[in-house]
């Protein structure tokens, strides 16, 4: 069985947005992405990128189409469910994440994933022995 991979909201951002001629956290997200095939996504992460992408960059209606299509074609999307919000719940009580980062932790478990790469959490953090949460930037910081 191929290892699954998620992928959180701020590396897609940082991937899509280059604030400077220099910004280091771009270019590696950008490389980074493009070294992972088929990682997995959640509809919450597709609509807090998206969100962003509209308020903060301003990028318009079509290539925010494109993008979403892009994912659903390149990514494997996973969706919400009741025990995925449950799971959530209980992930919040045994390592007091945030309401959001529950959220995100529980589809990438029910996706069976084994690495979630996110700059926002605890970098090296194993949830429930099967989940590993890496931060792809830590070479910068």
């Amino acid at each position: 069985m191929p290892v699954n991979v998620f992928v959180d909201t701020n590396i897609w951002l940082y991937s899509l947005i280059q604030a400077s001629e220099d910004d280091a956290r771009h270019k590696i997200a950008a490389k980074f992405l493009d070294g992972i095939k088929h990682p997995v996504v959640s509809t919450q992460v597709i609509r807090e990128a998206t969100h962003n992408l509209i308020k903060k960059a301003r990028m318009p209606e079509d290539a925010i189409q494109r993008l979403i299509s892009g994912w659903y074609q390149d990514c494997i999307v996973q969706g919400s469910s009741e025990a995925q919000f449950l799971l959530a719940s209980r992930l919040r009580g045994l390592y007091s994440f945030s309401y959001w980062d529950s959220l995100i932790v529980a589809a990438a478990l029910d996706a069976k994933c084994t690495t979630l790469y996110s700059e926002d959490m605890q970098h090296g953090q194993i949830i429930d022995g099967n989940l590993t949460i890496m931060n792809p930037f830590l070479q910068i910081l």
